[in-house]
């Protein structure tokens, strides 16, 4: 979507906060303690959850301009296409808390936050396509636990995961190089050498953290390892199994190019009310 002219970014834009809904929604459903009940004793954990924590993340990042993302019926197609086998490991999981997914859009529309709801690509592809089509030096912030968004981070896009304590929520670029040796932009190499067991990417057997970050010592990629392996003795480990890697890797990388009704103004969002009032405004608490 082209922005018109009131919708065009403005000077000092504030940091742009992207939010995957879907991995917010899933923390809110089954990461709380106890159950949150209305006033009839209805569980209505997941909605209440998702404004809680919503509202916490964008306060503690504020003055910002925030927008939240969700996966669609779909969403995944272009990736099973690739790769039967992709995340074929959920099959089984508990997938109820979608059910709240029509009370939290109505909520958001309510509060004047914007949206999108994916189905021709991931909501990762989508926070990677604003994050692009950002301006190269606005801050950029994206709320997930999903360690695909580590190939995003640069000196002006962090990750912001609220599912560790306060005070270590923020992952950049810093912290890639010191937990797993390689740079932001070598974590799709990296990740498609040691695999992906939340997607059901399985990696090149043999090869662990510390063999896959030595392999790409020196800002090497997946291209440039036959000359780099062959002087270790593990190097026997990727005999043959480039083609699966480069597969692995395409699967891991976020597309470009997608496609988002979301309209970023480079203007600060409002400040977002408690969970439990906004709640009672939708008829739900």
């Amino acid at each position: 979507m082209t922005p018109t002219d009131d919708e065009r970014p403005v000077a000092d834009s504030p940091p742009l906060v992207l939010v995957d809904g879907l991995n917010l929604l899933w923390r809110a459903a089954y990461g709380f303690p106890a159950r949150i009940r209305d006033s009839e004793g209805e569980d209505v954990t997941p909605a209440f959850g998702f404004f809680a924590l919503l509202r916490k993340a964008i306060h503690g990042l504020a003055p910002c301009e925030a927008v939240v993302v969700f996966d669609g019926e779909g969403s995944t197609d272009a990736r099973v296409e690739m790769a039967p086998a992709y995340k074929a490991n959920r099959a089984g999981a508990d997938y109820s808390h979608l059910a709240w997914l029509p009370t939290i859009y109505t909520g958001l529309r309510t509060i004047g936050l914007e949206f999108d709801e994916t189905t021709d690509a991931e909501a990762d592809d989508v926070i990677a396509q604003l994050v692009r089509g950002a301006s190269a030096t606005r801050s950029r912030v994206i709320v997930s636990a999903d360690r695909d968004f580590y190939q995003l981070i640069s000196d002006h896009v962090v990750i912001a995961n609220t599912m560790r304590k306060s005070g270590e929520q923020i992952v950049d670029a810093a912290e890639i190089r010191r937990r797993f040796g390689v740079e932001p932009w070598q974590w799709c190499d990296y990740m498609a050498l040691v695999g992906d067991t939340s997607d059901n990417i399985p990696g090149v057997r043999g090869i662990g953290p510390k063999r896959a970050a030595a392999a790409l010592a020196g800002g090497h990629t997946l291209e440039g390892l036959n000359q780099v392996v062959t002087q270790a003795w593990w190097g026997r480990y990727f005999n043959g199994v480039l083609p699966e890697a480069l597969k692995a890797r395409d699967l891991i990388r976020l597309a470009p190019g997608v496609q988002t009704s979301i309209r970023i103004t480079g203007r600060p969002s409002q400040p977002l009310p408690l969970a439990a009032e906004l709640l009672r405004t939708l008829g739900v608490w």
